[in-house]
């Protein structure tokens, strides 16, 4: 952290009541996606809960099955909104490894038992899982940015407050858990001690990697964290005197991914019995079963690549804030006017405080680069999955990125800091380069864009007054910002979620 931002920060009884709070809003905002999002409106909740229904009621995984994803049928099952839709023929998740379901099983029996619909109450166990993972990640951030505890909270406030978070989360799905077990993964390897690698150590990471494993395919982040974690500390340019040198991190690697397997194995040789030794993820059983899920090639050979490449950015801004749903229940184009103008505030802010770091030559603390690399890691890698799963399907939700909400939110953190802290030169200029040309739009082609025009001029008045006052209350236009995110999940939900997809 530069010099000049040092007086600029909280304290740790402050960070602890701020966390609490955070904590406390995001129960109070999730309960109410659980209760008031409709059933099934929710991408493949359907599945996932037949999935549960069928440990449940039948004491054993499901097998991923022709017709277990019928298209036409779930196609008209989304045009009535699910009203009275029987959803056990919707069976294609299927194949996900089972331990989200199998925590589940339980709580969709009590419920049943008491004659609650067990939908809700896996809602809400969904949601405290989620909770756990908001925890997780401040520590994660905390260790990492020990300075300035407004980027931790502020890292955390945003998946807490973020609309599609909160709905992914407040449903039957295994994102949640998913998320969970990756935080538990780069929480062990940020700890004091994280670069002393001991075979105890090795050990409850690769039993950690072993329940990622046997949560989502997505776990896949989990074990690049660890790679690029022992790949840093193995390195010569950062070993110490108690060094871990490349032979040893070869065997710790080794211990982790053998510990991990065991753990996986009894899911991956029932899926050699149910699927074949070619398929043990269910993959390929996956793509013979979900016909008539468009396909990227198809999309390409309809449309050409130039809608492919708009298409994917804008959904995936889109579908990041708010696209409900099954992907139907799109926002008001100003609503995403007003994120993407946040967005490159935001982003402006991290250019700036980079620039500043680098100007200022500053010398961060060689745990807090390492963290920042993992953090770097962490954010590629679940991109770099996103990408490798659109090129076979057209998948373009933004919700695919949630692993990696730590890395975004404490990148958010350090742009909003920085555009409330630090010189506003940078985005008052970019501000009125963007009035000038919506001015030469207006004079020249006579389309005055009155909304555009009074978003800008609004975002300059709003950045003075807000870098005046962060300066004299650490942390509180920060606060503002987010609790304006929380307002507008409010929003989406009352305003979009529920008159527009209730039976």
């Amino acid at each position: 952290m530069a010099t000049g931002q040092m007086r600029y920060t909280i304290t740790d009884r402050v960070a602890r009541r701020a966390l609490i709070a955070i904590l406390a809003l995001y129960l109070l905002l999730g309960l109410q996606f659980a209760f008031g999002t409709p059933l099934w409106q929710v991408p493949d909740e359907p599945a996932h809960y037949t999935y549960v229904q069928h440990i449940a009621e039948n004491g054993r995984l499901p097998e991923l099955r022709e017709g277990d994803y019928p298209h036409d049928y779930l196609e008209a099952a989304k045009s009535v909104r699910f009203a009275d839709t029987d959803i056990s023929p919707i069976r294609y998740e299927s194949h996900q490894p089972p331990l989200y379901y199998l925590l589940m099983t339980p709580v969709y029996l009590a419920a049943q038992a008491v004659g609650w619909h067990p939908a809700y109450a896996i809602r809400v166990v969904s949601l405290l899982l989620g909770g756990v993972a908001l925890l997780l990640g401040y520590h994660v951030a905390r260790r990492i940015f020990p300075r300035d505890p407004r980027l931790a909270l502020g890292a955390t406030a945003l998946a807490a407050v973020l609309p599609m978070h909160l709905t992914m989360v407040a449903a039957v799905n295994n994102d949640v858990l998913a998320e969970l077990m990756i935080a538990a993964v780069a929480l062990q390897l940020v700890a004091p001690s994280a670069q002393r690698w001991t075979w105890r150590r090795a050990v409850l990471l690769g039993l950690t990697l072993g329940l990622a494993a046997l949560t989502k395919l997505q776990s896949y982040v989990a074990f690049a964290l660890v790679t690029a974690a022992l790949a840093w500390d193995a390195s010569s340019r950062h070993q110490r005197d108690d060094a871990l040198r490349p032979i040893r991190a070869l065997a710790l690697g080794a211990v982790m991914l053998g510990i991990a397997i065991v753990v996986v194995a009894p899911w991956l040789l029932q899926n050699a019995s149910l699927y074949g030794w070619g398929d043990l993820l269910g993959l390929q059983r996956h793509d013979q079963v979900v016909v008539g899920q468009l396909t990227t090639g198809e999309f390409l050979r309809a449309n050409g690549m130039r809608a492919l490449l708009v298409g994917f950015l804008r959904t995936t801004f889109q579908s990041f804030w708010g696209q409900f749903g099954w992907m139907g229940v799109v926002l008001h184009p100003r609503v995403y006017l007003v994120a993407t103008l946040l967005c490159g505030l935001v982003a402006l802010g991290v250019v700036g405080a980079l620039w500043r770091i680098f100007r200022a030559r500053v010398s961060l603390e060689a745990s807090q680069v390492r963290g920042v690399f993992l953090l770097a890691v962490w954010g590629l890698v679940t991109l770099a999955g996103y990408l490798w799963w659109n090129v076979s399907y057209v998948q373009h939700q933004g919700r695919y990125l949630f692993p990696a909400l730590v890395p975004l939110g404490a990148a958010f953190a350090i742009g909003l800091r920085e555009l409330f802290t630090g010189s506003p030169k940078l985005p008052l200029g970019v501000l009125a380069a963007a009035l000038l040309i919506l001015a030469a739009e207006a004079l020249l082609g006579g389309d005055l864009r009155a909304f555009a025009t009074a978003l800008v001029v609004g975002a300059a008045c709003l950045l003075l007054v807000a870098n005046w006052c962060e300066r004299r209350a650490p942390g509180a236009m920060m606060a503002c910002t987010y609790l304006g995110i929380a307002a507008f999940g409010l929003y989406c939900l009352y305003g979009y979620v529920i008159p527009l997809l209730s039976p």
